[in-house]
């Protein structure tokens, strides 16, 4: 048994280490000091026996990492079977320099690679029809026509083979026949009729069965190129009997490898993966006849060599545990045996080989083309996204008709397979496994990786999102949080905002449905491209198809029913004289009796900072409860709660300086006193009614609630509109995504009104005028 599998002895190991770290601590305590300083010669001299300890440190670190370190191996070779061009290029004329070949049968896929000194065997192979067969795949391409065709044609052997006229080769070395100055479209033209004529005679570019537009259509000599590129792929299949294929790979000729992942095993069910899909799609027959998906060279493989002894984990035709305890089936039994870390206990060869999709779109003006549609679109649907702490993901759709349309938290993932509900808390899961990350390294256990967990998550997000943006032909719209925001939570492991927005690019750049048929729109063949390629931050301040970012300022603590907002900033009066003069700028304090409760009415014009605000005018007043967190010195100074009822506060206050608040004039009567006390606590008073988001750590209580009324005499309390299910956000989280959504609504204004310049760029002053005058249905 290795030591890693012994936790007694791993536990034993790590209090000796520890007990000699603590012993080096200590001694290194009375090494602190100034060499100017008088000290005990002795003492230091029998502390210097010590220094043996200076090394415990490195020794400590590699005994830890040596017992923490994963049980398997990553590494891998890349090998080449004594090729440096190996699998390069899959071109027929390339196959004996390249050694690879393709091959089909039985709906398997297989790579073969040819002993070097035997790369020849598929030369001159006619096709052979029998019971048994592979099906050779036969790849023919035209690469870079724009180099390639004048390289062949008119090149010296080519001039020799094709014979232009010399005039033909003199303008086409002036260069008339490219846009410029000296464009000449008849030079162009003659010059595409002589390229064409030329295809038709040569002996491998005639087999592409070109389809030429008309010579005189072409405005320009790229669009000719484009035309070639496009036709110039190929592939046909050679039937070759299985008995050749096998007496190569016996006379060690050939080697064969097949092509597999678990969406080919026997035991696999459900949807394929995509990546499968495409891999399929490049040889079948609907591709082939109109090619979206391009197979391409400079294919790699690589070995891994076993790094685990092979162990069965759980034996076939027993109960195993579902991990999901949301799951409403709580175990399952498979007749086939579980190997924990199957993939690392055998050696196994990687194909790793690039495609193109889509190889026939050109980057268009993605922007512009979207913008276009929102112009033409009499309803625009607006995916507002918000990320937090509380909810890792949380989303909001809005209607430039109909309003809030839905809305709901990622925390939770949920799915339907079977006719069943598969729910997955990954909030919860995100914190268990950081918890088990954090223990593991205090205990020196194995650390488990977090890393699948998230982009499983992210995975499961991005495809939610994608969903939405189907279904109601959408934009989305989030906050463009600089780097700074990102880069703080990395040590705060479940936030996985870093790889979100590149998925969710990559993800809406091509958009495939799986449950579609290939030729559906939204299918295989007809994938969605609704956003630039991802290159880095490039496109991430401003748009990216149909992805727009927005400043971030007062989405979340802002009333969505009458768009208030706290501008003052209480925090800025400290002495007695400033926090007398704020109070006077109010234009009245009262109490109001039938609905117990103070009002305070202002004009934002008077106040500092306060020329941001549109309507200017409010009353806030000190209905409701609110959430008071603070540090408890009585516990550890950790952080607590407690409920505070701002009405209730200030009634004591008042009281307690025996001011009568019923008949008197407050405003008057507050200015009279010069007590720091009082007034410390009527600004914390005040702070607590215009504290809209309240919530408790480490529960579910989060709700925003106004300190001012609406149109329809009522205060927003986020609480109250989940439970009469009102379309108004449903708690704080939420309202920061609806208002994340209405900034999109006025972009998507801003795009009908023909605005283009700085487009996402609002200003505090047109957010606040816009939800203070665009008020939810």
């Amino acid at each position: 048994m290795s030591i890693r599998d012994n936790k007694e002895i791993i536990e034993t190991i790590k209090l000796l280490l520890d007990s000699f770290l603590s012993l080096y601590k200590f001694k290194e305590s009375f090494c602190k000091y100034d060499d100017t300083e008088d000290i005990d010669l002795i003492f230091y001299g029998n502390l210097s026996e010590l220094d043996f300890l200076n090394r415990i440190t490195g020794v400590y670190n590699k005994v830890r990492n040596y017992i923490t370190k994963k049980p398997y191996k990553l590494d891998k070779i890349k090998l080449n079977f004594n090729c440096s061009t190996l699998l390069d290029g899959w071109d027929v004329n390339k196959e004996k320099d390249n050694l690879g070949v393709l091959m089909v049968k039985d709906g398997k896929y297989y790579l073969g690679i040819m002993n070097k000194s035997d790369n020849k065997v598929f030369m001159n192979v006619e096709s052979q029809k029998c019971a048994d067969y592979y099906k050779k795949v036969n790849y023919k391409l035209l690469p870079g026509p724009n180099k390639m065709l004048p390289k062949v044609f008119l090149s010296k052997k080519g001039i020799e083979t094709f014979n232009p006229t010399k005039k033909l080769i003199d303008k086409y070395n002036s260069g008339t026949h490219r846009k410029g100055d000296y464009f000449n479209k008849r030079d162009m033209e003659q010059l595409i009729d002589y390229f064409k004529e030329s295809i038709n005679r040569h002996v491998d570019y005639s087999n592409f069965g070109f389809k030429f537009t008309n010579t005189e259509e072409y405005n320009d000599i790229s669009e000719f190129y484009r035309e070639v590129s496009e036709q110039g792929y190929k592939i046909t299949y050679t039937d070759i009997p299985c008995d050749y294929i096998e007496k190569l790979v016996n006379e060690g000729k050939l080697f064969l490898f097949q092509i597999y992942n678990k969406d080919f095993s026997s035991y696999s069910n459900g949807r394929k993966n995509l990546h499968t899909l495409y891999f399929e799609q490049l040889f079948s027959q609907q591709n082939l006849k109109d090619v979206v998906y391009k197979l391409n060279g400079e294919a790699e493989v690589f070995l891994r060599e076993k790094s685990i002894e092979y162990k069965v984990t759980h034996p076939k035709n027993k109960a195993v545990q579902n991990k999901n305890i949301d799951n409403i089936k709580k175990e399952s039994i498979f007749n086939y045996d579980l190997i924990k870390d199957k993939r690392f206990t055998e050696d196994q060869f990687e194909f790793h080989v690039p495609i193109t999709i889509n190889f026939k779109a050109y980057e268009g003006l993605y922007n512009e083309k979207v913008n276009l549609e929102i112009v033409n679109c009499k309803d625009n649907y607006v995916i507002g996204i918000d990320r937090g702490e509380r909810n890792l993901i949380y989303i909001n759709v809005v209607s430039e008709k109909k309003g809030l349309i839905e809305q709901l938290s990622l925390n939770d993932i949920i799915n339907e397979y079977n006719g069943n509900t598969y729910r997955t808390d990954y909030h919860s899961l995100l914190d268990k496994r950081e918890k088990e990350r954090d223990d593991a390294r205090k205990s020196w256990g194995t650390i488990e990786n977090i890393k699948e967990l998230k982009e499983g998550y992210i995975s499961q997000v991005v495809h939610k999102i994608c969903e939405l943006v189907e279904k109601y032909d959408a934009i989305i719209v989030m906050e463009d949080l600089n780097a700074g925001f990102k880069n703080s939570r990395v040590k705060v492991e479940k936030q996985v905002y870093q790889k979100f927005e590149k998925m969710l690019i990559d993800k809406l750049n091509l958009y495939i449905n799986k449950k579609y048929e290939a030729n559906k729109e939204g299918g295989l063949l007809k994938g969605y491209q609704l956003t630039r390629p991802y290159q880095g931050d490039k496109y991430m301040s401003y748009q990216n198809g149909f992805i727009y970012y927005i400043g971030p300022w007062n989405t979340s603590k802002i009333d969505p029913t009458t768009g208030f907002v706290n501008l003052f900033r209480l925090s800025n009066y400290q002495s007695v004289e400033s926090k007398q003069k704020f109070i006077s700028k109010f234009d009245s304090i009262k109490y109001n009796r039938n609905e117990d409760i103070f009002e305070f009415a202002f004009d934002y014009k008077n106040f500092d900072y306060g020329a941001t605000d549109y309507i200017g005018k409010w009353t806030i007043i000190s209905y409701g409860k609110r959430i008071l967190t603070f540090r408890n010195k009585e516990k550890n100074s950790t952080w607590d709660n407690v409920d505070k009822y701002p009405t209730l506060e200030l009634k004591e206050l008042l009281n307690d300086y025996n001011i009568d608040y019923i008949t008197r004039n407050l405003k008057d009567e507050i200015l009279k006193l010069n007590d720091r006390v009082f007034f410390d606590k009527l600004f914390n008073i005040l702070k607590l009614i215009l504290q809209m988001r309240n919530s408790i750590t480490n529960s579910e209580v989060d709700y925003l609630i106004s300190p001012v009324k609406n149109k329809n005499g009522k205060q927003y309390n986020s609480d109250d509109s989940k439970a009469n299910c009102e379309n108004l956000p449903f708690d704080a989280d939420s309202n920061g995504a609806f208002n994340i959504a209405r900034k999109g609504l006025m972009i998507v204004d801003r795009i009908k009104k023909g605005v283009t310049d700085k487009l996402t760029i609002i200003s505090n002053q047109d957010w606040i005028e816009y939800a203070q005058t665009h008020l939810p249905i």
